[in-house]
């Protein structure tokens, strides 16, 4: 990249400003310890627009990574709680990036902190998501433990203790993020009962279905501590777990339906309309406005009286439009004061990718309203280019693929369901695609996430009787099935 050409930053009120305009590379003016200093920012690693930017680039000849504060009501307060948490870290012998200067912006008055940049160093979040199996993700969270067991051993912990405010250089994690650390505790051993706490908000990110790797982790935690083996500690853990993940899931859900900075939401007496944000440009604009006269143009691929289903190109890009039918009058008024299918469509979308389970990416869904009134909707998800699994498993090319392979990867995404306590309603073969070696599954109307154990066996029971109708004249793909399913039930009971 040519550095040379960098936009120089004269006001630092244009970056509070400038919302999602921002470009690098940019170049500002900062001043430290009674001297000015040109920051040059390449490249943006986090941008909360009018909150906090987070840039790495050159401070003096050195690589640095600097936090802006740009909150006018609240910058100056984060600003002092990062350096407070870094300052605490650093005391109680803490890995953390080496706090290099403190400033302000010469106009404008944003404060930020500049860190020293740990070459080579990736956030734990995607070491995690490249682990290739479980020994390596054990070996993660055991690493990870040993951090956080040192924290609390100092009256530390992080009110966020996500995996994305760690960093790992060869051998060494880094703890990131002051902002997060609350050392009401420091000089003191944190309590038992604020360490579970802590932990149960941490494991809590972690898909359900790794919950064996949590209990071997948290034995690692409590060595560390140096606790007496206790199933008391371990069953406090996995209550405040669950609470923690049934809130989480509880919030991500309502956010998927109001404007953020992942999603563009319009709202009117004619339409509600949601949009993840990377999706959006001038062709997907064009078809939310008006989805009938996108979808003459592209090809239908099914044709049902309460559904229809389009294949559509926008922008260079393939994607699969769901139209949800009003079959007749009575039918309109039916459906005129609930949520749209459309709507139950995309929050079972975001469900499923929330607990890692493989289904095509949500991209819009749009309702035509009066009022309150909710007639015609419309889901559009990215296209999978694969085969669905009836199609592939009676074509002629059947006796090329890696059947044992195919059935554990089956196995897997029940887990992932079984382990979550949701049921999907229809498990019939087509519903499964596989593209590039994964499995996805589609068709999610009747996804349902259960509170109650009972329920959800009931129904899971009925997934799995549906799913086995499939290969009811193929004995050799049955019984491999019917091997896969004993071990998710010996699991689950």
């Amino acid at each position: 990249m040519n550095y040379s050409d960098n936009i120089k930053i004269s006001d630092g009120n244009y970056l509070r400003s400038s919302g999602r305009k921002l470009t690098v590379p940019f170049s500002i003016d900062i001043e430290f310890e009674g001297r000015v200093a040109e920051l040059l920012c390449t490249d943006i690693l986090r941008f909360l627009p009018g909150k906090r930017l987070v840039c790495s680039g050159k401070w003096n000849g050195l690589d640095v990574v600097a936090k802006f504060f740009l909150d006018l009501t609240d910058g100056k307060r984060h600003f002092a709680r990062e350096e407070r948490g870094i300052k605490a870290l650093e005391s109680s012998g803490i890995i953390t990036p080496k706090l290099l200067f403190r400033g302000v912006s010469v106009s404008g008055e944003v404060p930020l902190l500049g860190f020293e940049e740990i070459s080579g160093s990736e956030d734990l979040k995607k070491v995690w998501e490249k682990a290739e199996n479980d020994g390596r993700r054990l070996s993660i969270l055991t690493g990870l433990m040993t951090v956080i067991a040192k924290q609390h051993m100092s009256g530390i912990c992080q009110d966020d203790p996500h995996i994305r405010n760690f960093l790992l250089s060869g051998e060494n994690i880094y703890t990131i993020d002051g902002d997060a650390v609350d050392a009401g505790h420091i000089g003191k051993t944190l309590p038992l009962k604020p360490s579970l706490k802590n932990l149960g908000l941490f494991f809590a990110q972690f898909y359900p279905q790794y919950g064996n790797l949590i209990s071997k982790a948290f034995k690692a935690y409590a060595s560390e501590r140096k606790w007496m083996p206790s199933d008391a500690f371990y069953d406090c853990l996995m209550k405040e777990l669950v609470k923690r993940r049934h809130r989480a899931e509880k919030d991500y859900l309502k956010k998927i339906f109001r404007e953020s900075t992942s999603f563009i939401c319009d709202k009117s007496m004619r339409r509600y309309m949601i949009c993840g944000r990377t999706y959006y440009d001038d062709a997907m604009a064009a078809f939310l406005d008006n989805p009938d006269a996108v979808l003459k143009e592209g090809r239908k691929l099914k044709d049902g009286n309460s559904s229809t289903v389009y294949l559509i190109e926008l922008s260079g890009r393939l994607f699969v439009a769901k139209r949800y039918n009003m079959k007749n009058m009575w039918h309109a008024l039916r459906r005129a004061c609930r949520q749209s299918r459309a709507w139950v469509s995309w929050r079972n979308a975001h469900l499923l990718k929330s607990v890692g389970v493989n289904t095509p990416n949500p991209v819009a869904m749009m309702e035509k309203r009066l009022g309150p009134f909710r007639s015609v909707s419309y889901i559009l998800t990215e296209y999978i280019d694969g085969t669905d699994t009836y199609h592939l498993l009676n074509s002629d090319k059947a006796g090329e693929i890696d059947l044992p392979g195919l059935v554990k990867q089956f196995g897997e995404l029940l887990w992932m369901f079984a382990s979550s306590s949701i049921s999907h309603g229809d498990f019939k073969a087509t519903n499964f695609i596989l593209s590039e070696k994964k499995l996805f599954i589609t068709d999610l109307d009747a996804v349902c996430k259960h509170r109650f154990t009972w329920r959800f066996q009931k129904a899971f029971m009925k997934d799995l009787d549906r799913l086995m109708q499939n290969w009811k004249n193929a004995p050799h793909i049955d019984a491999l099935f019917r091997d896969e399913i004993s071990i998710i039930k010996r699991k689950m009971f």
